[in-house]
This record gives structure tokens, sequence and C-alpha cells, in this order.
């Protein structure tokens, strides 16, 4: 179960040592920090480590928010277009696919530290996803369960790299594992053998930083007894916590996302997916949506942090259903970061308008109705050194 504190204060210095600690080529200092988890985290996820979130004007309108905390997807340079890393600080030979990527998270954590924001990084897109990622396509046919396996071990060598070098660093609060499993072999075996697997190699190197499990399939809240996830899982440093992806109903949220058609209103009678009964989805069905994660929660008492919750910036209503979204939230003590604010692809942003011609912008520097219907949340945090 998760470590809680109601004290607005995020970490405490219990020690400190006079040598720095030497990771590859850079140095971090080696007090030993412990992390706590405040009483309440909002914030956005801004994706992949883009290279214009190492620019300080973004930091300085995420704190101007008062956002603090942000969920970061570190995958691998070929995914992010860096294709020359010469010149950067030296890994070690199995993190080379990732220096680009590596080089920029520091450099993020430099800002974080500036502007008191929190870093939940989800290491999920590690080498080796596009071959098993069954939405695309692309699994290697009739060798799942391989193409798993080694994509498993890779998700792994990277957390312990980060949990090495991360322990005692305290703008890294979390690692958010596989936040959407949905291939074959991972679902099947989620709490038997994948979350074990992880939570034994990390902890052998790091029982500071929180770890974030969702209840397996696409990150879905399926807790609960004759659900995906009964029980919390073991941890031996007792930092675990839980959390969902929110999308619902999904055929709003992607509404004009591929095929989908569009001008689906919310609230209003819609489908959770195409096959779905067609039914009215409101606050109260939202709610209900929730509910398995929300009985986990109070049974267990856990923490719950939604990594993401978003719906495209052209649905009707939009504003509204990232209203109530965030209120039910709020009532039920629950962190989240919305999707997102300076991600690649803009039909998520806040910051863009909704008629907006669309492309890759990080920031669309308006305040629109769903910007608002955040920032009013956004003004109750807590930074990480108050």
């Amino acid at each position: 179960m998760a470590k809680t504190s109601c004290s607005s204060v995020g970490w405490h210095i219990v020690a400190a040592v006079l040598l720095a600690g030497t990771i590859g080529a850079r140095a971090y200092p080696s007090e030993e920090v412990e992390k706590v988890w405040p009483d309440r985290l909002r914030g956005f996820c801004v994706g992949k480590p883009q290279e214009h979130m190492t620019r300080e004007e973004i930091w300085q309108r995420l704190a101007g928010w008062n956002v603090n905390v942000i969920t970061v997807n570190l995958t691998h340079d070929r995914r992010l277009g860096i294709e020359d890393t010469s010149g950067l600080p030296e890994v070690p030979p199995q993190m080379e696919p990732y220096r680009g990527g590596l080089n920029r998270l520091d450099r993020m954590i430099a800002l974080a530290k500036k502007y008191r924001i929190f870093i939940v990084l989800e290491g999920g897109a590690a080498v080796g996803v596009d071959r098993i990622n069954v939405a695309t396509g692309k699994t290697i046919a009739g060798k799942t369960a391989d193409a798993e396996r080694a994509y498993l071990q890779n998700v792994i060598n990277l957390h312990v790299y980060l949990a090495n070098k991360y322990a005692h660093e305290p703008t890294i609060l979390a690692y958010n594992f596989i936040s959407e499993p949905h291939t074959p072999w991972i679902v099947e075996h989620w709490r038997t053998e994948v979350v074990p697997a992880f939570i034994k190699a990390v902890r052998a190197v790091d029982t500071n930083t929180y770890l974030i499990f969702s209840a397996g399939l696409w990150g879905f809240p399926d807790f609960g007894k004759a659900r995906r996830l009964e029980a919390p899982f073991d941890d031996p440093a007792g930092k675990t916590l839980y959390g969902w992806h929110d999308y619902s109903p999904h055929n709003y949220t992607h509404q004009g996302v591929g095929k989908r058609p569009r001008g689906l209103v919310y609230p209003g009678m819609l489908k959770m997916f195409d096959g779905s009964p067609l039914k009215l989805w409101d606050r109260a069905a939202l709610e209900e949506y929730m509910r398995p994660a929300l009985d986990f929660m109070k049974t267990y008492k856990v923490n719950m942090f939604v990594g993401e919750f978003g719906v495209v910036r052209w649905a009707p209503g939009a504003a509204q259903w990232l209203a109530d979204k965030a209120s039910l939230f709020e009532q039920y003590g629950v962190s989240w970061t919305c999707h997102n604010y300076a991600g690649a692809w803009d039909g998520w942003n806040v910051t863009v308008p909704a008629d907006a011609p669309g492309g890759n912008v990080p920031d669309g520097g308006v305040d629109t109705a769903r910007l608002e219907a955040l920032k009013k949340y956004f003004a109750r945090n807590r930074t990480f050194n108050e």
C-alpha cells in the first residue's frame, strides 16, 4: 500500500552525504531524500520528451497555472526523431538507444527543480514496443509471447537504470509502469509474472521512488473482485499506487481521430465503443465508470493517480466533460494529469482552439474553456518544497 502524507511537504531530506555520486558523465547529489506522496497532484501529461520541453517558456506557463506535476512518456531516440547523439553525456551500452531522450530528461529535471514541479515517468515505450503493438498491427505474427517477453525485459532494464540514477532525485516522484498494457501475454500474466518481476528488479536498487500500476488491459479502471486486479501488489517498500487512464466514453473523447465520426455531444446519448449499448453519458455515468477504481481505493486505502484523461478539442461539450471529470477526481481525492499540454499532435492540447487548423503546436497561447475548467483546480495545488 502507498505511504501517504496529509502534509503539504512532498519530500524530506533525511540525511546528507558529503560526496556526489556520478552516473554516466553527470554528477548527481547523493543526498538521501525520502520521497513522500503529496496530498494531491494536478497537472498535465506532456507526452514524449520533445525538444520544446527543454525550453523555459513551457515551464513558465505550467508554473503560471500552478501545475505541480507532469507525466512524461520516456521512449527511445528513434521515436523521438533524435539521430545524432554525439557529444552528449555517455550512457551504458544498454542505454544507447535512449541517449538523446535521457539527456533531454536531465534538462527537463533542471527546469522542474527551478519551477517546483514533480515528474512522473512512464517508460512503457521502451525498445520493442512497436513490435507488440496490437493496436497498430505491428505485432510479430506467431511470436507474440517471445516479443512481449523481450519488450518487458527492455522496460525493466530501462527502469532499473532510471532507478539507480534518480532514487534520491526529488523531482522524479514515481514510475508509472506500462500504463496501458494490452498485448496477450502481458495482460494474461500481469499479476503473476509481469508486475512482480518489475517490482523485484526496481526495488533491488530503489526503495524510495513510488510505483504506479493499472489493473491491466489498456489502463481501464478494472479493479475489484472478479475483475483484473482484486488486491494490491506486494511492494517491500510500501510505496505503491494505482491508477487508470480515462477516456470514457471512448467514441466521444476520440471523435474525429482516424475514421471516427464527429459531432457527438456531451452530455448525451453515447456509446463507450462501437459495439457498446447507447446510453446517457453525463457526470453520473462518468462516476459509475470510475466506481471499481474508487471502491478499490476505499477498500485498500491506497492513493490513485489518473495519468491520462482527455478529450479532443473539437468535441462538442469538451469543456463540460473536463469539468465533470476533474470535479469527480476532486470529490474522491484522486491525483491527475490531463492529456494534454505541450504534447506532439495538438488535437488534445487544451491551449489550442477547437477550430484551429491543427498540427504540432506545443502551446496555442489561448485560455480556452477547456483550460479554464482545469485552472480552478490547479489553484489548489501546493508545490513539492512548500
